[in-house]
C-alpha cells in the first residue's frame, strides 16, 4: 500500500488531505513542522510527500531543499497563494505538483496517482526549460 507523507501545520488541512489519502486508500502520516518531515522521510520511508508551501517554523522551499538529498519519493507542494510566481518556483525546482487551496478531491488524487507512477522529476534527468 502506497504510504503518503502530508506536511502541514494546519490540522484541519492535514485531516482534509488525510481523508482525500484514505478515500485513494492508501496510508498516510501526517506531520506538522520541516524536521518532522525530514526525521518521518527517514523512519517510513514515503511513496509521496504533500508539502505545505507555508509552515509556521520555516517554508515548504527550505524542507524541499533538505528533503531532496534523503528521499526518492514525488514531492508535491500546496499552497493557499494561488500566484503563478510559486508555481514557477516549484516547477524551477522540479517539483513533481502543485495544488493550490482549496484543494479538490479530483485535483488530489490525479496529482498523487500521476506521481505514485512516475519517478521523481529531480530523478528522471528532466531539465527544466
Amino acid at each position: 500500500m502506497p504510504r503518503i507523507l502530508i506536511v502541514d501545520d494546519d490540522p484541519d488541512m492535514a485531516e482534509l488531505l488525510g481523508h482525500m489519502t484514505d478515500i485513494l486508500g492508501y496510508e498516510h502520516y501526517y506531520v506538522a513542522t520541516g524536521e518532522g518531515a525530514v526525521q518521518a522521510s527517514r523512519e517510513h520511508h514515503p511513496d509521496v510527500i504533500i508539502l505545505d508551501v507555508m509552515l509556521e517554523e520555516t517554508d515548504g522551499w527550505a524542507v524541499y531543499q533538505k528533503l531532496t538529498p534523503i528521499t526518492d519519493a514525488p514531492i508535491i507542494f500546496i499552497t493557499a497563494w494561488r500566484t503563478g510566481e510559486n508555481r514557477l518556483k516549484a516547477e524551477a525546482m522540479l517539483a513533481d505538483g502543485f495544488l493550490a487551496k482549496p484543494i479538490s478531491h479530483h485535483d488530489f488524487s490525479l496529482q498523487v496517482n500521476r506521481a505514485l507512477g512516475r519517478p521523481a522529476r529531480r530523478l528522471s534527468g528532466v531539465v527544466p526549460a
